[in-house]
């Protein structure tokens, strides 16, 4: 079944989220297709209990650029329009020197009029937030431990054992069937296709080391991405799903460092499903006004959308383009060839604010944007100490040798629930009384506790937790 953008109007028109196909109102047809994948994932996950991947992903490459010798900062603060004009002009200058790739780069920022303080910034291309602060501090500050290894039943940082990985990713939600169930909506409800496509997201995730990503968090993530506010937390849509805001106009690609923006992008879209245990999806806010073509890369737009389409399937509600430039209709016709139906269903564009506030009320736009939300989640730095758990390797076994026995109890539940699901009648099937599904669905909740007391050892503090945003069922909480 493929989504209709009818549909997706009709839910905010009338603010009401659609209750099909969804957790908690599958028909039973559903729940026999979802029993039906689980079966297959579980014989595929015993077959291949024993087998890893190698790592081999482009996430973490390494820079060929070392800043470990420069200075907290090589300019004075400004003291008024012209002397930070004459400052920003010298660090342009210095930015640009010896280096053709980074003199186009820098070229494009004097066209969008950063302040000498960005530019300054933007000296440190790809420097990593722990770098920044190691740097400022003057000393190795321990933020996370220096070793990342996956797993103390798997600890070669090469390879990732492909259960691990499933059973890691899936148990970020308090139903596995959150995650699990998009892959059949994304292909139709056809299982064959929703069973490639779980093996390729897995396949991805271990060799990619979305694991490692996670491990790091923003700690690992370039610091100008973090700093200069790319993309924001601002509120919620008229739906209440997490509103994400991404000003076009800042996003600066890397010349020779795609690697370094694409785990920032991976790193936004895995925290935001790590913070979305119950409601699984966002809606997200592309402000094009003001952007040059150079902002947004064909190779990067790709990538994009293949996150997008692929490993975060179904995870956004709509795609708002607020799109105010002539240049946006070359981009979108090497855009579109890309895009699959459901996705495609989920773009709307927007040609001024007041088509935005279909989606979005203005008391959830930005000030900014001519709406009345001051609020922002604007960059916290990460502080020595707050992830003291992930030195603590006794706690860390204890927490993922929990883990793992709620891993068998749960298979254990699914492999019964999918048998009497099986030979059920309709009205059994999605009676939520039945037995075997009260016995899963326990299982599914003592999983996503287990998960949630492993990721103090294994995954760093995200900005949303540092700002107190995270409850203590690990789930965002707007204002």
């Amino acid at each position: 079944m493929v989504v209709s953008q009818a549909s997706v109007l009709n839910e905010y028109k009338t603010r009401t989220r659609s209750k099909e196909s969804v957790p908690g109102s599958f028909s039973a047809d559903e729940q026999r297709k979802i029993a039906k994948l689980w079966l297959l994932l579980l014989k595929y996950l015993e077959e291949n209990k024993d087998k890893s991947i190698k790592v081999n992903g482009e996430l973490f490459k390494k820079t060929e650029h070392d800043w470990t010798s420069l200075k907290p900062s090589d300019y004075p603060a400004p003291k008024n329009e012209e002397e930070e004009e004459a400052l920003t002009r010298a660090a342009w200058e210095q930015f640009t020197k010896g280096d053709s790739g980074i003199r186009r780069m820098g070229f494009r920022l004097r066209k969008q009029q950063l302040t000498h303080e960005q530019l300054v910034l933007d000296r440190y291309v790809s420097e990593t937030t722990w770098q920044y602060i190691d740097r400022v501090a003057g000393r190795h500050v321990p933020l996370i431990p220096d070793r990342f290894f996956p797993s103390f039943a798997h600890p070669d940082t090469d390879t990732r054992n492909i259960r691990d990985v499933f059973w890691a990713t899936v148990s970020t939600k308090n139903h596995p069937d959150i995650w699990v169930h998009r892959y059949l909506r994304s292909s139709g409800w056809d299982v064959g296709k929703a069973l490639a496509a779980i093996k390729s997201v897995i396949e991805w995730r271990s060799t990619e080391e979305v694991d490692r990503v996670n491990f790091e968090g923003d700690v690992g993530l370039g610091l100008d991405e973090m700093r200069l506010g790319m993309s924001r937390l601002i509120g919620k849509d008229r739906l209440g799903y997490p509103l994400m805001y991404v000003r076009v106009r800042r996003i600066m690609p890397r010349a020779n460092e795609g690697f370094a923006f694409k785990r920032y992008l991976v790193a936004l879209f895995d925290t935001m499903q790590n913070v979305n245990r119950e409601n699984e999806r966002a809606t997200m806010l592309y402000d094009f006004t003001g952007f040059c073509i150079d902002n947004t890369p064909l190779a990067m737009l790709q990538f994009m959308i293949t996150l997008g389409m692929k490993p975060y399937a179904e995870a956004s509600s709509v795609l708002i383009l607020l799109v105010d430039n002539w240049l946006f209709n070359n981009l979108w016709n090497l855009v579109r060839p890309f895009l699959d139906a459901n996705l495609g269903a989920r773009i709307i564009f927007a040609k001024n604010i007041e088509e935005v506030k279909q989606f979005i009320d203005e008391d959830q736009l930005p000030v900014e944007l001519g709406g009345k939300n001051a609020f922002a989640v604007n960059y916290k730095f990460p502080e020595d100490g707050e992830n003291k758990k992930m030195f603590d390797m006794d706690g860390r076994r204890a927490a993922e040798t929990n883990w793992r026995s709620r891993i068998a109890e749960l298979e254990k539940a699914t492999k019964e629930w999918a048998d009497t699901v099986a030979d059920a009648t309709d009205s059994d099937v999605v009676d939520p009384e039945l037995a075997s599904t009260v016995c899963r669905n326990a299982a599914a909740r003592s999983l996503s506790s287990a998960e949630l007391e492993l990721s103090k050892f294994v995954r760093s503090r995200n900005l949303f937790e540092r700002l107190g945003m995270v409850n203590e069922n690990g789930c965002l909480q707007l204002p």
